[in-house]
């Protein structure tokens, strides 16, 4: 996801030299950011949710899904 996609799904960036545990993982993005990532998968955040908990991204175009790990 980038460019236009990445406005609407911000990637859930990574700070340099952070460690992925178990499923997550660390990943580089095409610009060199670093990003998470859960089974390989790139995690990203949805625009339009504003506080902890907001969930509103689940499902959309049932291709964007939450992480319950």
């Amino acid at each position: 996801c980038n460019g236009e996609c990445a406005v609407n799904w911000p990637p859930l960036k990574a700070e340099a030299g952070a460690m992925g545990a178990g499923d997550y993982s660390v990943i580089t993005r095409d610009d060199g950011s670093l990003q998470w990532a859960y089974k390989g998968k790139p995690l990203y955040l949805w625009v339009k949710d504003k506080a902890p908990g907001d969930i509103t991204g689940d499902k959309v175009k049932d291709v964007w899904h939450i992480v319950a790990p």
